[in-house]
């Protein structure tokens, strides 16, 4: 029997993962704060509530498994943690079809979307998020509440620190030590050099475009 599962969020990312999830779980519906989606349901799927009413639902349903695919990194590790904190069940996704060797090693609720490759010695920290068809080298220690974009690349042996993100299609090479805490790699940008906390970069190559307070 398939155990049931909500998601918090119901834009566009989760709305993919009701298909995905739908594969192993009885997807419940939706947790979202947007007051016009209240009480609607979306592809099928009902909002349940807004955020802050998924505890009394938990309390009803102990068993249930949530899952926050949600790219603004701030709020998804906010709330995974919370919501770890509370013992609840947030268990990771990786879609069947992503190469990830044996020895790679992952943390709590981690995402990985389709056609992904992860090389090994690599680690990815909890409530990282993983969008479709990234490629991942070896030896990257990628730390907590990461998200990568559609199609983006990431060398050989870096640290990519906590909530780093990378937009759709970047490269970042082989070569690049480290992606600081919070930066935010533009979309099709190719970064050659390390990227301090807090940066927006973006171009070809990549140029600091500013540091955000």
């Amino acid at each position: 029997m398939k155990k049931k599962c909500v998601i918090v969020g119901a834009g566009a990312y989760g709305q993919v993962y009701t298909r995905y999830l739908s594969e192993d779980y009885v997807v419940a519906g939706f947790f979202d704060s947007d007051p016009s989606l209240q009480s609607k349901k979306i592809n099928g799927y009902p909002v349940l509530g807004n955020v802050d009413q998924i505890h009394n639902y938990m309390a009803q349903n102990p068993d249930t498994s949530i899952f926050v695919p949600l790219g603004d990194n701030e709020r998804r590790v906010e709330l995974l943690s919370d919501f770890d904190t509370r013992g609840y069940s947030i268990p990771s996704f990786i879609h069947k079809s992503v190469f990830i060797e044996h020895d790679i090693i992952y943390g709590k609720a981690v995402y990985i979307l389709p056609h992904t490759n992860i090389m090994p010695f690599t680690t990815i920290g909890d409530y990282c998020m993983i969008s479709m068809g990234v490629n991942i080298a070896h030896h990257v220690n990628i730390h907590q509440g990461c998200f990568f974009s559609q199609g983006s690349n990431i060398g050989a042996s870096m640290q990519i620190y906590d909530q780093a993100y990378c937009g759709i299609g970047c490269t970042v090479m082989t070569g690049v030590k480290s992606l600081g805490t919070e930066s935010l790699i533009g979309a099709g940008s190719v970064v050659i050099r390390d990227v301090p906390d807090r940066a927006i970069v973006v171009g070809n190559p990549a140029k600091i475009l500013k540091i955000r307070n």
